[in-house]
């Protein structure tokens, strides 16, 4: 039992050291509200600027597609003329060619391309818009359960500051021989269980700030503020049907498969037009090499489409064009089932919330503190209390947890929806 009461009695400092982590990160904190962190967000995270980037580099394409090809010019030289003893004689008899070729896009070819680079960027600005979509969600969900956890933090190192001042006083009258010292390891225990679900609560928090350091690109600690009078917006639902229409309006992943499908059919058009022959137009000027002195010749050329008429391509793009619309069908369904799942997930977590609001008042602390005093003047057994003290911290922990339920179940119902419906 010295072992334990040895143990018992540094807890304090460990506690201490523990608070003093987190005051070391608030030395260097930043306060951010949920829309001055979108803001700070759209500044500085590298993926969003990965993302613009890459729709820059599709709108560059874009231009790519819209050149012609470029002519061809050659010059060729006798390279030793055997008659005068010179090399590269180009003289007045002497022999040069000159040619200039210009090919001729055929079937379209030039004007698929074009659309397909266009469907490009639109792709790469939607798939843009989704991984924004994305990171935000998991942006307010980290900010709010930070929030919450942090709450909940404070109202524990409130409970384990009033409990170390009655441990301090029952070990007083214990050395005293005024109370039987298991008394004493009874609240220090509780002590322990307390602390533990605080430092649990410590890496939770420490999880989140990582990924919101990451997201904002800071070494600060990040400390949410959010307005309390937002609750009660939370507590009206829509209708389910209206946020699946919602949805399936506002979705990028719903646009992408559109748009997926849309890019597989200009590409079938595309792949045919690759079957069709280019026309190649050559104009030659020959000084003596030809059928006669200064000859000057006109061509034209094409391939002959005998063999090869490009058709594995075009019923690969045929085929491509039928997976899109299955996918299509899939990620609309998908988002269905996911807005349904939001939408019974909210409304189970207002039902959650209105009880508690209706359960959890002014009295619990009344009562709280009546308790405690009661216990101080040994009014009441530390059984009684200890079971009241415990069950009290729970009741805590559970209203923070119902309102963090509350504010990540509206953020999913904005998330799956892709509308600032709360």
């Amino acid at each position: 039992m010295s072992k334990a009461i040895y143990s018992c009695r540094h807890l304090p400092v460990l506690v201490f050291f523990a608070i003093l982590s987190v005051h070391a990160f608030a030395q260097d904190s930043l306060h951010l509200s949920i829309g001055e962190s979108d803001k700070m967000f759209l500044q500085t995270n590298l993926m969003v600027a990965a993302g613009q980037l890459n729709v820059d580099a599709q709108k560059a394409m874009e231009i790519q597609a819209k050149l012609y090809p470029n002519p061809q010019f050659s010059v060729g030289l006798n390279a030793y003329d055997t008659d005068n003893k010179n090399f590269f004689y180009a003289g007045k008899n002497g022999e040069k060619a000159v040619t200039f070729e210009q090919l001729i896009l055929l079937g379209g070819k030039r004007k698929n391309e074009i659309e397909l680079s266009k469907q490009n960027t639109k792709q790469a600005e939607l798939e843009l818009e989704d991984m924004l979509r994305n990171l935000k969600y998991k942006l307010h969900t980290s900010l709010y359960s930070v929030y919450f956890d942090l709450q909940t933090l404070q109202k524990f190192n409130t409970q384990l500051q009033q409990l170390d001042t009655i441990i301090a006083s029952y070990e007083i009258q214990a050395k005293k021989g005024n109370l039987p010292l298991k008394e004493v390891v009874r609240l220090k225990s509780t002590y322990i269980q307390l602390n533990n679900n605080k430092t649990e609560l410590l890496q939770s928090i420490q999880d989140e700030q990582k990924d919101l350091q990451v997201m904002l690109q800071t070494t600060a600690f990040v400390i949410p503020a959010i307005n309390e009078n937002v609750w009660s917006q939370y507590e009206s639902l829509p209708a389910i049907d209206s946020l699946q229409q919602l949805a399936l309006k506002s979705r990028t992943d719903v646009m992408l498969a559109t748009l997926n499908r849309s890019i597989a059919d200009i590409n079938v058009h595309y792949q045919k037009s690759l079957a069709v022959p280019d026309l190649t137009l050559n104009t030659a000027y020959d000084q003596r090499g030809g059928a006669f002195n200064n000859q000057f010749l006109f061509t034209v050329g094409i391939p002959l489409p005998i063999w090869n008429r490009n058709q594995g391509n075009i019923h690969y793009a045929q085929t491509q064009t039928k997976l899109a619309a299955v996918n299509e069908q899939m990620q609309q369904t998908s988002v269905s089932a996911e807005v349904n799942a939001a939408w019974y997930n909210m409304q189970r977590s207002i039902q959650e919330y209105k009880k508690t609001q209706d359960v959890y008042n002014k009295d619990f602390t009344d009562v709280y503190d009546g308790m405690r005093e009661n216990f101080l003047k040994q009014n009441i057994s530390i059984v009684e209390f200890v079971d009241f003290f415990e069950s009290y911290n729970e009741s805590l922990a559970e209203v923070n947890r119902i309102k963090k339920q509350l504010a990540l179940s509206a953020e999913n119902i904005n998330y799956t929806t892709a509308y600032p419906v709360y």
